[in-house]
């Protein structure tokens, strides 16, 4: 993935699912506001 590529699906109302292999690290936490293309969600391991 590279920076502003589109990922996840929209399912109920404004939440996201995102489904990361387990070779990456999550960098945000739960509750935490994130911004389309800009906020880093995860690394690579």
């Amino acid at each position: 993935m590279k920076s502003g590529d589109r990922m996840g699906f929209i399912m109920f109302g404004s939440r996201t699912d995102i489904i990361f292999p387990t070779v990456f690290d999550v960098k945000v936490k739960e509750g935490q506001r994130v911004i389309g293309g800009e906020t880093i969600i995860a690394e690579a391991k």
